[in-house]
């Protein structure tokens, strides 16, 4: 019954299990823009994450042991690329677990592998793969590692290579103290079968950790191991119900229904280009470096409202912690002090009512609470602790009952700066770095581009490092396209971008790319225009993996400096080669994005990049208005279909009902209509100021994400005009249904009207 009186039973309560904490997964590429930011926003980003008592105070830390393999949204460099290369100052994942110890010397510190190197052919590869981590951990940045995953996250695992070589060669080493988390599945608890039937790997594993379930089978249950959910869900940030608070009902459900006691957010943050896979979820969404912006989502403060309360070697009570349909609790006491904390959660529209006696009379209770609106407050003080006390949990909240004090939000501390688009013009040159270093706002998709030096001068180039008979063995999960590497601003839309270019060999291709919208799960190049210029001299402009146009220029002389340029501006697309200009070409599909490197498998480089306004007087970039923004005005049956990752944050409006309309008003130079191409698409008429336009066709076999389904340019920025789509309620033959997506409107020069 809502309205039933819920009792927590703290007193003499049957003591559980022991709480190891709650982390956060860096890796994926999703971390790699936190360390281009200003140093005082990235020290406030890393403060609010680790330290103690302060912001979301995480206790854990997994790193990416890194492959050069793109494991979702990017890629981590490999510290060994052979059998005889060794940098371990490559890549950022320990660079960022060093800052983490730093604030909280008492983070517990993981590391697990996606990808696999291709030199490492037997089990005494993989070993000299994982201990040249460790000791390059310990020797360059200090870091002793607490616990490994002995294989590939949500791959296969092997129980030979762990018992017979893993554990007697980190014994060896000196990393004897380390313990091995396993196996990191997304399908079961495989592991608890196997090892309640094998003494060795029973003895080699410390902990079993799964993915994304909060169940546990009786097996684990009684095995005598710390179970793990040693990777989940992150808040999705478009709904504090089913993102921020989901999280926090998930965190209780794994020790009530699994016994498990420790979660770890996937990502860490969002610290990854929009236009990647997996994007829209995180705690703290870190994506403007150029400007020192950055955001924390509700779920960061929910998360507090477990890791301010309470920390690794605390114990639940088991009689304290229940679930219900829309919500929970868990209790947890600190066996030394015997402070007790109580997290009650209410993810339903009615109010629960909640009564408990914590035993510790001597004691002054404390309430925190958090609701979409309001964060992390603290609510109630001073309360008398010998009860029995009478608490009621509003709808859609969280809520934290302790007798601990000394928790900060640290908000009044900082300095977050105003949101903005990359600043135009820009200039690169490469040399300030050190080599094997990233350069900044470099967000790399496949290979590896690094800094060198360069032999001409001694000072440094941009260089693709991974060679063709280097390709590693990719994830189970996500194939990494051919070498690219992202930067800049989504909204950017007319520009010019150059750089200089250098192919090492008489082999392979070299390119630059404008306007990325989007970069799929698979290893296709990404969605946008993109001149491929090859060693031959033959050149394509291709948009995404189609081409567009082809031609010829001479052959590169692979020890030459080459100038290539890509100009957007409207519907125009211009490709230049040493000043020449190759071709001028017409095409509106993708009005907007970011800006690419790309090379083939062989040691190319690049200098001399500069990203510049068309002119002067130019606009730069669009304003991009969601589906759910209030100055687009539906009419007729709408249906919401959101949650994809391939559209912009995660919305989508959906509509197949002939005479649904969907309507706005703007001001601007131009203006396009942002949605999906699919096989189910069908028709929509367009009138512009009330005069018809014409009948747009969205089937599209193959589906396209974020494509532009109707745009006008040429406009007069200050005179309104109205856009109207009509959906028609049919469709190609071909088409499977007559839905019409809509994603998104973007505006240059101007704005939307109310």
């Amino acid at each position: 019954m809502e309205n039933q009186t819920r009792v927590i039973k703290c007193v003499d309560a049957k003591q559980g299990r022991v709480f190891e904490g709650i982390g956060g997964i860096t890796s994926n590429g999703m971390s790699k823009l936190l360390m281009d930011y200003p140093e005082q926003q990235r020290n406030e980003i890393m403060d609010l994450l680790f330290k103690p008592m302060y912001g979301v105070s995480l206790q854990h830390l997994k790193v990416e042991l890194g492959s050069d393999v793109n494991t979702s949204a990017g890629t981590e460099p490999s510290h060994m690329r052979s059998r005889t290369d060794f940098d371990i100052t490559r890549g950022y994942g320990l660079p960022i677990a060093k800052l983490a110890k730093a604030i909280n010397p008492a983070l517990l510190l993981d590391a697990l592998r996606w990808g696999t190197p291709l030199w490492i052919q037997n089990d005494e590869d993989k070993l000299a793969y994982y201990l040249n981590f460790l000791r390059g951990a310990r020797d360059e940045y200090g870091l002793e590692f607490d616990f490994l995953g002995p294989d590939i996250n949500e791959g296969a695992f092997s129980r030979d290579w762990t018992v017979n070589t893993l554990v007697p060669g980190l014994r060896r080493e000196g990393f004897g103290h380390i313990k091995l988390v396993a196996d990191d599945s997304d399908h079961g608890w495989d592991i608890a079968d196997h090892a309640a039937e094998d003494p060795e790997l029973f003895e080699a594993v410390h902990a079993y950790g799964v993915h994304y379930r909060q169940d546990s089978t009786e097996t684990a249950k009684v095995s005598g191991k710390s179970l793990w959910l040693s990777e989940d869900l992150a808040p999705f940030r478009h709904s504090f119900s089913r993102g921020a608070l989901h999280i926090g009902k998930r965190i209780i459900d794994m020790y009530v229904d699994g016994k498990m006691v420790k979660y770890e957010l996937h990502p860490l943050l969002e610290a990854e280009y929009e236009n990647t896979p997996f994007n829209y979820k995180g705690i703290l969404v870190a994506t403007w470096p150029w400007s020192g912006h950055y955001r924390i989502d509700p779920g960061f403060w929910v998360i507090a409202h477990f890791t301010q309360f309470m920390q690794p070697g605390w114990i639940y009570l088991d009689d304290a912690c229940g679930q219900l349909e829309t919500g929970g609790y868990v209790t947890l006491t600190d066996p030394n002090t015997k402070d007790i904390s109580i997290v009650v959660l209410n993810n339903g529209p009615a109010s629960c009512s909640y009564q408990f006696n914590t035993g510790n009379a001597d004691r002054k209770l404390y309430i925190w609470k958090t609701t979409e609106y309001a964060h992390f407050q603290l609510v109630a003080t001073h309360l008398e602790s010998d009860g029995p006390y009478q608490f009621t949990a509003e709808p859609y909240a969280i809520y934290t009952i302790t007798t601990t004090t000394g928790q900060r939000k640290g908000d009044e501390e900082l300095s977050i700066t105003a949101e903005s688009v990359f600043p135009l013009p820009y200039r690169d040159d490469f040399t300030d770095g050190r080599p094997s270093g990233n350069p900044k706002y470099l967000s790399d998709q496949g290979g590896a581009f690094e800094f060198e030096s360069n032999s001409d001068d001694g000072g440094l180039i941009l260089r693709q490092q991974v060679k063709e008979e280097q390709i590693p063995i990719d994830w189970t999960y996500r194939r990494t396209p051919e070498p690219y590497t992202l930067f800049g601003s989504l909204e950017w839309t007319n520009y010019r971008l150059s750089v200089e270019v250098q192919l090492e060999q008489q082999a392979g291709y070299i390119g630059l790319g404008g306007r990325i919208s989007y970069t799929s799960k698979s290893n296709e190049p990404p969605e946008g225009y993109w001149l491929r210029m090859r060693h031959t001299g033959r050149y394509e402009l291709m948009k995404g993996k189609y081409p567009l146009l082809q031609g010829d220029t001479t052959a590169l002389d692979p020890q030459a400096w080459y100038a290539l340029e890509l100009a957007f501006e409207g519907r125009t697309i211009k490709a230049y080669w040493n000043g020449e200009q190759l071709f001028e070409y017409t095409d509106s599909e993708i009005p907007s994005g970011h800006a690419a490197l790309l090379s083939s498998y062989h040691r190319h480089a690049f200098r001399g990049l500069r990203i510049e306004p068309i002119r002067e007087s130019s606009p730069v970039s669009c304003t991009r208005y969601l589906n759910t923004n209030p100055a687009i005005h539906y009419s007729g049956e709408w249906d919401r279909a959101d949650g994809d990752w391939n559209v912009y944050a995660r919305t989508l409006a959906k509509s197949g009902t002939a005479g649904a309309e969907l309507s706005f008003r703007f001001k601007g130079e131009a203006a396009s209509v942002i949605g999906k191409k699919c096989a189910d698409g069908g028709f929509f008429d367009v009138y512009l100021n009330g005069t018809y336009q014409g009948t747009v066709d969205t089937y599209k076999q193959q589906t396209g994400f974020r494509k532009s389904v109707y745009s006008v340019s040429s406009l007069d920025p200050e005179t309104e005009t109205e856009i109207r789509l009509i959906v028609k309620g049919m469709k190609h033959p071909e088409s499977v249904n007559t839905h019409v997506y809509i994603n998104a409107v973007e505006v240059v020069a101007g704005q939307l009207l109310s």
